[in-house]
């Protein structure tokens, strides 16, 4: 793949694009990741440790972003109710999808045909086909949903702040499962599943706790996070590590956290951070645990 325009103008770009190609050779590569800087409208390169450069402004508050198939940075610009495609190659912005009340979180669906975006000004997720842009419902409501994941074996899940819980929704769109009603979970915030632990992680915005769910939704276990008075966004590599937005909602963090271990590393102070997106082995998304393998 060549690397042009918009990687190779400025330091950064060439940075950036260095980066790409290692990751295209060696999955092992330290890590990246794109993120969303909804205080200071940005999207946000990052690599860890320590080095975070701005990739485009977006005129607006960005929040969800997850990156598509062809390593596009797919986001949502919640202030007004759109999703965008950012291609850093061509420097291109284009609207997917417009319409939305407040969409929140994206996550790419199997096959990488579409997204589901979770809007909570309407209390629904819908599905955003990116040949046409077309939009259609995926869960009617009436829960308030946010962090939506799916898992290695198609299942899709989410965060349920009307239920305190983590739920799965059947291929229909209907909630099937949840995480036991006993044991409520604090603000949910970050949604995301780990492929090595098979395991659901989710952030509590303020309850400063991580939350280690199993797969089928039985036992939840809280795991101690005081890592900013609010947690935000959360990434699996797929491979038992997991990044972890945390600050005061602008001052941020990204953290590394080992589930092996159990212990916790700060990366990169990003100034208003907020969700975040593995760069994947491309071009075509591998199976790290957040998206799923592309077809060819």
């Amino acid at each position: 793949m060549q690397l042009r325009s918009r990687f190779c103008r400025f330091p950064f770009n060439a940075i950036l694009a260095l980066a790409l190609t290692a990751l295209f050779a060696n999955a092992a590569f330290a890590a990246s990741l794109v993120g969303t800087d909804n205080n200071g409208s940005r999207l946000v390169y990052i690599k860890t440790p320590g080095t975070s450069k701005t990739m485009t402004t977006t005129g607006a508050s960005p929040i969800g972003v997850v990156v598509g198939p062809t390593q596009q940075i797919i986001y949502a610009v919640s202030s007004k109710g759109e999703i965008h495609v950012y291609n850093p190659y061509t420097d291109a912005d284009v609207i997917l999808a417009k319409g939305f009340s407040n969409p929140v979180d994206i996550t790419l669906e199997p096959g990488c045909k579409s997204i589901l975006v979770s809007d909570v000004g309407t209390n629904k997720i819908y599905r955003v086909m990116f040949t046409d842009g077309s939009v259609s419902t995926f869960y009617d409501g009436p829960d308030v949903i946010r962090g939506v994941i799916y898992d290695v074996n198609t299942n899709v899940f989410a965060n349920d702040l009307s239920l305190n819980a983590v739920v799965q929704f059947s291929i229909a769109g209907l909630i099937i499962k949840q995480t036991p009603a006993g044991s409520p979970l604090t603000v949910l915030d970050g949604l995301t599943y780990d492929k090595k632990s098979n395991q659901l992680f989710a952030t509590s915005n303020t309850g400063q706790v991580l939350y280690e769910i199993a797969d089928d939704l039985s036992t939840v276990n809280t795991i101690n996070f005081a890592n900013g008075p609010l947690l935000e966004g959360i990434v699996s590599n797929g491979s038992g590590t997991l990044y972890v937005v945390g600050g005061d909602g602008t001052n941020n963090n990204l953290y590394q956290y080992s589930v092996k271990s159990g212990t916790t590393t700060k990366l990169n102070a990003v100034p208003g951070l907020d969700r975040v997106s593995i760069i994947p082995n491309g071009p075509c998304i591998q199976p790290l645990g957040t998206d799923l393998a592309c077809e060819e």
